[in-house]
């Protein structure tokens, strides 16, 4: 397996459409179909990746045999750097890849001296919430977020203090 950060336009493309199958089947047990859909357009579409790539954020996949296994994206922000999203395709979790893209997530943390790690994940995302806990991340506050069209976000916000 290697890792390597997304560049250029093929690269997001790809990471897109591992994206909208990965979100779908990770994403339905706990937010309506609709949402989902809404979701993946809103902030995984090839115009929202670029969008973002433009705003600071950093992608990075995981691959093997030149299949993308995961993704995750990144942002500095302030003294911390906040996961945005990563996500593992079902028939390649409990491989260790989490691991690896976290390991690496503290590496680039101290090489920025940046603090600590952030995100927000889904209050009834119970399997992701449960791994952030299992790798030391703490609830330091929630957050309801408005992100159109009817639809919310129920987060917690979970940090990881690097060291």
């Amino acid at each position: 397996m290697n890792l390597r950060e997304v560049v250029g336009e093929a690269d997001v493309r790809r990471v897109v459409k591992v994206a909208e199958e990965v979100w779908r089947e990770a994403n339905t047990a706990f937010c309506s179909p609709e949402q989902v859909e809404y979701m993946i357009e809103r902030f995984q579409s090839f115009e929202a990746v670029m969008g973002q790539l433009m705003q600071g954020y950093r992608y990075f996949v995981i691959e093997e045999d030149g299949e993308i296994l995961a993704y995750f994206g990144v942002q500095p922000q302030d003294d911390r750097l906040f996961l945005s999203k990563y996500y593992i395709l079902k028939q390649n979790r409990g491989r260790g890849i989490f691991s690896m893209g976290f390991e690496f997530m503290c590496a680039l943390c101290r090489e920025l001296n940046l603090r600590a790690i952030y995100l927000t994940v889904n209050r009834n995302n119970t399997h992701a919430y449960e791994v952030y806990l299992h790798k030391n991340f703490k609830v330091i506050d929630e957050a309801v977020a408005d992100i159109g069209c009817g639809f919310v976000m129920d987060d917690y916000i979970m940090e990881f203090a690097v060291e």
